[in-house]
């Protein structure tokens, strides 16, 4: 049987589990850098598959990472199993799956100091922070209704490497929002500032929350790369149901090598199908944020704070962003009427 496939999907779709499996033995892999790139092609009748790394070739062997994309569904799962039994399972929905039946496609996973970083075609799907040693993985595991054309090793000096395929978004800048269109963006967004983000500056984010939401970040760093981790003087991460069933804005920084304490704001209403504004403002000593106009917290800068691009991942929709070369508290204070038709 599939690992990680239930005994129902066994049943209704034998051929999802009839392929043989594809086993090969891996290199070493613990420098960081170090990239599996799968080439495959995921056949008619697939409903999902399984990417694993595996300690060795016992079928009883634990599982560093398991990666399963559910075509079906259209999200992607991770997991590990210890001792044969699985962990919890963590998550993502993707606006632009790439993983579609009768396609080929390229997986990469990509090690760095503390977990892995896995894209398809190019596009950063998720990460997936180490609970097995990585000295400890020797084989690669592929199998379901997929065929492997064959895998690559390599060493990337940065993720994910530059190409046309994730060519960053330019953030328009101006004194307006009249006359810019909806981007409609796909997540995750990479955005550049082409002007940065001056004191006295507004940046503008609008979108709206999947309809079971988790979890959503926007990261204000400096360059586009995931890994090497980039400085980041602001990261905003609502978290829904995250204490005590209420929701969590949570503010922090990446400076110096290290995330610093948090600070958290609890009750901040990102409904989960709504949509939401979200302002920015960079002051003379820190930035605040605003949500559908009201103010929701401030982060005093620690050291750094000089940005140029904004990289947005979750359980979200973008529909558009935008620098303002002012501050326009007015316009956050609008009914909820204009929120909903400058959102998506």
């Amino acid at each position: 049987m599939e690992v990680g496939v239930d005994a129902l999907d066994f049943v209704v779709v034998q051929t999802d589990v009839s392929d043989p499996p594809y086993i090969d033995d891996l290199p070493d892999i613990t420098e960081p850098g170090s990239c599996i790139r799968i080439n495959g092609f995921v056949k008619p009748y697939c409903r999902r598959f399984a990417v694993n790394l595996m300690t060795s070739r016992a079928l009883n062997s634990d599982i560093a990472l398991h990666i399963n994309p559910r075509i079906s569904q259209r999200y992607v799962v991770r997991n590990s199993r210890l001792n044969c039994s699985w962990e919890d399972e963590e998550t993502t929905s993707i606006n632009k799956f790439e993983f579609d039946r009768n396609k080929k496609f390229n997986l990469d996973i990509v090690i760095t100091d503390k977990e892995y970083l896995i894209s398809a075609n190019g596009q950063h799907v998720c990460g997936y922070v180490f609970r097995i040693p990585t000295s400890k993985v020797k084989v690669l595991m592929v199998e379901g209704a997929v065929e492997v054309y064959g895998v690559e090793y390599s060493k990337l000096q940065m993720y994910p490497a530059p190409s046309p395929s994730n060519a960053p978004f330019s953030v328009p800048t101006g004194d307006g929002l009249d006359h810019v269109a909806d981007q409609q963006l796909d997540v995750p967004v990479t955005a550049v500032l082409p002007r940065g983000f001056q004191r006295g500056w507004q940046l503008e984010i609008y979108g709206r929350v999947k309809i079971l939401p988790h979890a959503f970040y926007i990261n204000l760093q400096v360059g586009t790369q995931l890994w090497p981790h980039p400085i980041v003087p602001l990261h905003l991460n609502p978290r829904f149901r995250a204490l005590h069933g209420k929701h969590l804005l949570v503010r922090n920084a990446w400076i110096d090598g290290a995330w610093g304490s948090e600070e958290r704001t609890a009750g901040v209403q990102f409904s989960p199908g709504a949509p939401f504004s979200i302002a920015i403002q960079k002051n003379e000593h820190h930035f605040s944020v605003w949500v559908d106009g009201q103010l929701v917290g401030e982060l005093q800068f620690r050291g750094a704070s000089e940005v140029d691009t904004v990289y947005i991942h979750g359980d979200v929709n973008v529909g558009r962003i935008y620098m303002k070369t002012f501050f326009d508290d007015d316009y956050f204070r609008k009914s909820q009427e204009d929120l909903n038709v400058h959102s998506l």
